[in-house]
């Protein structure tokens, strides 16, 4: 058994497999591809587009598996006296997540398309594939699509761990893992979003996830005497952690509200939520199909 996965606009997932598909990439994520949803009066639009995707549907004979994560979602209850909802929620691609404003929203799918935070870290990746941690400045390395991907300002706790690395054999045959100590980031956050599409260099036996997050720093400021400083500038700096095997995220104030993207669907009023690079579940993989694997990836 497979899925056929056709993008209607631009997803991570779909920009992954066309990185390791270059059929699927020249099928999916060429410019002509997205312009002809902008002009589907015309009879040539609808045309190609029924011409690429049944020649997907017959060439796509191969199954990629993308490895499933998990996520656990507490949200607030939705009135006095009951107690807070439990979700678990596989996702394959991105989660972000956003601050919620004072006036209610729905839960439900969305239309925003979740940025790739898998192609952020492509590049960095093979450089640094035995670092788990890359940083850089937001001007040098984000997309624009990032930069602008949320003006308000979040006060978050982050907690994470690194995955087990396993070390070698033992003389008994048994293999044991490296303790890993958790991580804390407590700071106001721009954005931030975390990834399970595989990177590059990465150990297929060893599950991760990859997180990127843009905060707001306090900005070093020169005085000049006899001036003074009235105001404490804040300057954004973007950080990508890679190996993350778990994370934790809670807002600090417990009356903030958070809305979380998962794949694209919208969960709202979320106090508090974890994430696995592994689905609990007996599924590990989602089987997708597509023509056979690239050499290379883009």
């Amino acid at each position: 058994m497979r899925f056929l996965v056709i993008p209607l606009g631009s997803h991570p997932v779909a920009s992954y497999l066309g990185s390791v598909d270059y059929r699927y990439n020249n099928l999916f994520q060429d410019l002509a591809w997205q312009d002809m949803f902008n002009n589907l009066e015309a009879q040539s639009s609808v045309q190609n587009i029924v011409s690429r995707i049944t020649e997907y549907i017959r060439g796509a004979n191969c199954v990629h598996q993308l490895p499933i994560a998990e996520a656990m979602l507490i949200s607030k209850p939705k009135s006095p006296g009951k107690l807070s909802s439990q979700k678990f929620i596989p996702f394959v691609g991105a989660v972000k997540v956003e601050k919620v404003e004072p006036i209610s929203a729905t839960s439900g799918d969305t239309d925003d398309a979740v940025p790739s935070c898998s192609y952020m870290l492509r590049s960095p990746a093979r450089e640094a594939s035995h670092n788990p941690t890359f940083s850089s400045s937001v001007s040098g390395g984000l997309p624009s699509s990032i930069q602008g991907v949320s003006v308000e300002l979040m006060e978050l706790k982050v907690d994470y761990w690194l995955a087990a690395q396993p070390t070698n054999r033992k003389r008994n045959g048994k293999k044991e893992d490296l303790p890993t100590t958790k991580n804390t980031l407590q700071c106001t956050f721009r954005s931030l979003q975390v990834s399970r599409l595989p990177s590059s260099g990465e150990d297929a036996g060893t599950p991760t996830m990859s997180m990127t997050v843009i905060t707001k720093e306090k900005k070093n400021k020169v005085m000049s005497l006899p001036k003074k400083d009235k105001g404490k500038a804040l300057e954004s700096k973007s950080q990508c952690i890679q190996g993350i095997g778990r994370l934790l995220c809670s807002a600090k104030n417990q009356e903030n509200r958070q809305r979380v993207l998962i794949d694209g669907v919208e969960w709202n009023d979320v106090k508090f939520f974890q994430l696995a690079a592994q689905w609990s579940s007996h599924v590990k993989h989602f089987p997708i199909g597509i023509f056979g694997h690239s050499n290379s990836t883009f």
